[in-house]
């Protein structure tokens, strides 16, 4: 190697570690200011409600006592809100005729959960827009109160699966869901989420009946398209501010010819 070529490769070394340093440095002061989620959603105003956007509601009436399913309940089914945001309501009522139950909900579907030894441990009337859970049914194989928790898990997606049933969710390209579980059983090892084609079903079905769900979106986009609510924060009122000076109509520029331009 001549001295000229390892001057020249020296330099090149040289430039490349500096690069590096000046990279790396720019990395981890790019990460202290990098904005979280949570910061970014504040930035552009937080999260508004379409007017409106949420109508007809779906309710689930617990009669029975033989178990708590609220909780198993609400974290079974927050992902399918998460997902489809429709009103899903919780409440316990006095064991009565389950479509009496339903017309006194005032929602458009309802699924009565009942504790009754003799009754189908799932019921569906499609056409009064019901069905029926018995819990009773699904105790099969398990010991109380050892196994409570596997209890109310099975009683959670009974739930998800009359539910599914009731509001137009069937058939699926993927396994392992709860509509494919054939027997309380196998409940115990179905998925406690939906698939995406069954959640489409689900939310065609109930649109065309008037559950629609929830639009939220951020206050930015809302000002933009013209229904955003009056500001509640700094924040939001600057952007009030800005998005609502600029032109509303595109500027025209016409020619003159005169000027020739």
């Amino acid at each position: 190697m001549n001295i000229k070529t390892y001057i020249t490769l020296a330099s090149a070394i040289m430039i490349a570690a500096a690069f590096a340093e000046d990279k790396g440095s720019s990395t981890v002061e790019g990460a202290k200011h990098r904005m979280t989620a949570e910061e970014r959603i504040a930035s552009l105003g937080g999260f508004v409600i379409y007017p409106g956007s949420q109508k007809g509601a779906v309710a689930f009436v617990d009669t029975q006592s033989a178990v708590n399913i609220r909780p198993s309940f609400e974290e079974l089914f927050s992902h399918f809100e998460h997902q489809v945001p429709v009103k899903i309501e919780l409440s316990k009522a006095a064991p009565a005729d389950a479509k009496s139950l339903k017309e006194k909900s005032k929602a458009n579907f309802a699924v009565v959960f009942v504790d009754d030894s003799t009754s189908p441990s799932l019921s569906v009337f499609p056409d009064d827009c019901y069905a029926v859970v018995n819990f009773a049914k699904y105790k099969t194989g398990l010991k109380l109160p050892n196994d409570e928790q596997k209890y109310k898990n099975r009683c959670a997606k009974a739930a998800l699966k009359a539910f599914s049933m009731l509001c137009g969710g069937c058939g699926s390209r993927y396994p392992g869901h709860v509509l494919a579980a054939h027997t309380p059983q196998e409940l115990d090892f179905a998925q406690d989420k939906l698939p995406i084609d069954i959640q489409d079903s689900i939310k065609k079905y109930l649109g065309a009946a008037g559950v629609t769900p929830m639009r939220k979106t951020i206050y930015r986009k809302a000002v933009q398209e013209g229904w955003a609510p009056t500001p509640t924060n700094d924040v939001q009122k600057a952007i009030w501010d800005e998005i609502r000076s600029l032109p509303q109509k595109p500027i025209k520029i016409e020619f003159d010819p005169a000027k020739g331009k």
